[in-house]
């Protein structure tokens, strides 16, 4: 499982499309990239992972698709120079301004607020260049002027999360219930501290999926197929200047 989703893969896709050297202006793209936030548990990289094989074998063109995640950070420090142990600083977790402050006023790493900016114009360049799905770290937020983007939120109730980190992790229950709390007010404030949205809003999404009510596999489908109506993948397109909703 998730055999499509890989730092080498990751580099792969870099290594093709990326010269720091170059700014590509907003509306020079017409492939089309996905976002996808998700509620800890509710399958986010799996759904990601499945919906990455559906776009490449649907779409006339056949094209890979990558998911970008977690992996997202070492490509940001790489970008930008930062040493590799700073990774630790731009987890979701919370970390209060005044220590923040401080430890960049110390040379510790460089602010926490930096390093968003920085995430999010990687995020923004990757979804310019298209054929990526970007998993969290508010990619519908920082890409919602974007035509070409497509939001997603994917959601299940409490105690089915519970029972897959259970599962996948191998916790009893109250680690596992303190896992998935940890997790989602994590990525919750990470969205209201530097975007000032609610993660669950539903305004900011596309389309919810309620992976509990629609396995993986369908919610990987109902999102690829509308991928490809919205933007005629199923048929050739002429670049042009943008891709109309």
């Amino acid at each position: 499982m998730l055999e499509n989703i890989s730092p080498e893969k990751s580099r792969s896709f870099i290594e093709k499309y990326f010269d720091p050297n170059i700014k590509d202006t907003a509306g020079t793209f017409t492939k089309p990239a996905v976002t996808i936030s998700r509620e800890e548990g509710a399958g986010g990289l799996t759904v990601a992972s499945e919906l990455a094989d559906y776009l490449k074998q649907h779409t006339l063109s056949h094209e890979e698709w990558t998911v970008f995640s977690h992996h997202l950070v070492t490509k940001v420090l790489e970008d930008h120079n930062q040493q590799k142990h700073i990774a630790n600083f731009m987890k979701e977790d919370h970390k209060g301004a005044l220590k923040d402050a401080f430890e960049e006023f110390l040379g510790l790493h460089p602010s926490t607020w930096t390093l968003v900016e920085q995430t999010n114009a990687t995020i923004l360049r990757l979804a310019q260049i298209g054929n990526v799905i970007l998993v969290g770290r508010g990619g519908n937020i920082v890409t919602n002027e974007m035509e070409t983007a497509f939001h997603v939120r994917l959601v299940a109730p409490f105690e089915k999360r519970i029972q897959r980190a259970e599962e996948i992790f191998s916790l009893d229950r109250k680690a596992a219930v303190k896992y998935i709390k940890k997790k989602d007010d994590a990525r919750r404030r990470y969205v209201k501290d530097h975007f000032d949205k609610e993660i669950d809003d539903p305004l900011l999404y596309h389309i919810i999926i309620n992976t509990d009510m629609i396995p993986y596999d369908e919610a990987a489908r109902i999102i690829g197929d509308e991928m490809i109506r919205r933007y005629n993948l199923g048929r050739p397109v002429k670049k042009t200047g943008s891709i109309n909703r």
